[in-house]
């Protein structure tokens, strides 16, 4: 009877450590899930941009070589390609941020929390970007960037590169330079293959518009005929002696 109760007080005291530790375990397997999740859904949302309107095909091909059109129920991803074809496009993010593409244009998106970065590939897109957005947008076109841009911009690549800015005095950066070209509103910035830089005032936008839709066309402020008579001097720049040499020139 003695060894009886022995076993059966051994067998009860196993069974509620067993008990206890499976409690304890559930306990610590609860709070493993619960900052599992604190930590991967903001990692999550800073990594996206919200998608409210999309006019048009746009093409997504992400990191894990997967292809889809982008539509209002598909966030764009860090690491998104995005392109057009044949018809231009039109994409609003939840912040009323504004993308304008031409027809065969592209470029590379990446996030990180608040910092937004487009890689401008190919093509003409027009950045309407919202002042008053809690996102920083920035722009890397080849050897360049653009950091923290406010209002309108247009990038443009055929032959050589080009910049249209319309509102802020913007400040363009060489990624191996510590100099910056200096780009005030309403004014182009051409960049050639060869080093050349030359600036020339934004007249007229008929040109980009024929290629982007109605909604993202973009009307310049109406100025008075002498001001324009200013508009027929041309900043240049030109490379001497290993040195950058800029200037204004008539037309």
């Amino acid at each position: 009877m003695g060894k009886f109760l022995v076993n059966f007080n051994r067998v009860a005291i196993n069974f509620m450590a067993t008990l206890y530790l499976n409690s304890v375990n559930k306990k610590i397997f609860k709070y493993l899930l619960y900052f599992s999740l604190i930590t991967i859904l903001p990692n999550a949302s800073f990594s996206e941009i919200n998608v409210s309107k999309i006019k048009n095909k746009v093409y997504v091909l992400n990191i894990h070589g997967k292809r889809f059109f982008l539509n209002e129920d598909t966030n764009i991803r860090s690491g998104d390609y995005l392109s057009t074809r044949e018809e231009p496009a039109t994409i609003v993010f939840q912040d009323n941020t504004k993308l304008c593409f031409s027809s065969n244009s592209s470029l590379k998106v990446s996030k990180n929390k608040n910092q937004i970065y487009f890689d401008f590939k190919k093509g003409s897109i027009l950045f309407s970007i919202n002042k008053k957005s809690y996102e920083q947008y920035n722009l890397n076109f080849f050897l360049y960037n653009l950091e923290n841009i406010k209002d309108i911009i247009i990038l443009s690549k055929k032959n050589n590169l080009e910049i249209t800015n319309f509102k802020n005095n913007l400040s363009i950066i060489h990624k191996d330079d510590v100099n910056k070209i200096s780009l005030s509103s309403f004014t182009i910035l051409e960049l050639t293959n060869n080093g050349k830089v030359s600036k020339k005032k934004l007249l007229d936008t008929s040109r980009f518009s024929k290629k982007i839709l109605k909604d993202c066309k973009v009307k310049l402020p109406k100025t008075s005929k002498n001001k324009n008579k200013n508009f027929n001097l041309q900043y240049g720049c030109i490379s001497q002696n290993g040195k950058l040499v800029c200037g204004n020139k008539h037309n």
